[in-house]
């Protein structure tokens, strides 16, 4: 019992020597607070439309609800040939 009192009797008075209360903050503190801040991107604020495609995306809707869908085009980036079996559900 004794043991356990002078123990947590150096603990306290050693916890006491870790630091100052009132020193100052490392050059760093809030670094990545402020890192964060710079790569938040802010929505631009303008009176224009924005710019878009609005006439091809209806087209495209309306492909899609008529069963249209254009296919796109097999594409390759190598040399070799290669032959594109489309997939047909049911068979």
């Amino acid at each position: 019992m004794r043991t356990l009192i002078f123990m947590s009797a150096l603990a306290a008075g050693l916890a006491g020597c870790a630091g100052r209360v009132d020193a100052p903050l490392a050059a760093s503190f809030g670094q990545a607070v402020a890192t964060m801040d710079t790569q938040i991107v802010p929505a631009p604020v303008s009176d224009e439309a924005p710019v878009g495609a609005g006439v091809t995306a209806v087209a495209a809707i309306e492909r899609y609800r008529k069963g249209e869908v254009k296919q796109p085009q097999v594409q390759s980036t190598s040399n070799a040939r290669v032959t594109f079996i489309p997939y047909e559900a049911g068979k």
